[in-house]
């Protein structure tokens, strides 16, 4: 699932660090507590959602780490940097590039409206799991709290990504459409 939220919700990247920062990602209950937080800070802000787009596929047990982490890898290569990293308890923080000279911080938090942030859960979890198709908010909510209902036992895995990761830095209108096509106005 993915969730292409407006500029304004910068303030959601640093909720999303802090998450990435305390989380327990070396257990099934940590990982189950990672989506819970992700899935609650999004269905908290709906005002940001601005476009989104979800998918399912089932595969058998033995093809799923491999089909996993063959998604986990598209998704990743799309990220311009990866700032912060917490993979089994392993936490890597690379240092933020400072803002331009001819930036100032008030203005680097003004969004521009063709500005965005996009969210990325990649789950893998036992049993059917079907999101609805997303092409309204109401769709999006409803997948949401789809994903959030997944149950530890049942969390296999589970990727987080948003992008950009650096405070203060957003997607163009046109680097949302290159790098994520299939997501739909909501």
């Amino acid at each position: 699932m993915q969730v292409g939220l407006l500029a304004e919700a910068r303030n959601l990247q640093a909720e999303l660090n802090q998450i990435a920062q305390s989380a327990n990602t070396g257990s099934s209950e940590g990982l189950d507590i990672v989506l819970q937080e992700t899935v609650l800070a999004l269905l908290r802000h709906p005002e940001y959602w601005a476009y989104a787009g979800s998918e399912t596929q089932q595969v058998r047990l033995e093809a799923a780490e491999e089909k996993f982490n063959r998604l986990v890898l598209t998704e990743r290569s799309k990220l311009q940097a990866e700032t912060l990293s917490n993979v089994n308890q392993q936490l890597k923080q690379a240092a933020q590039k400072p803002l331009a000279s001819s930036e100032s911080t008030s203005s680097a938090l003004v969004a521009d409206p063709g500005e965005y942030i996009v969210v990325t859960l990649l789950v893998a979890a036992q049993g059917k799991l079907e999101l609805p198709r997303i092409n309204s908010s109401e769709d999006l909510h409803q997948a949401l709290n789809q994903l959030g209902a997944v149950s530890g036992d049942q969390l296999l895995a589970l990727e987080v990504l948003w992008e950009p990761q650096a405070e203060g830095d957003t997607l163009t209108s046109e680097e949302l459409i290159s790098e994520y096509p299939d997501l739909k106005l909501v």
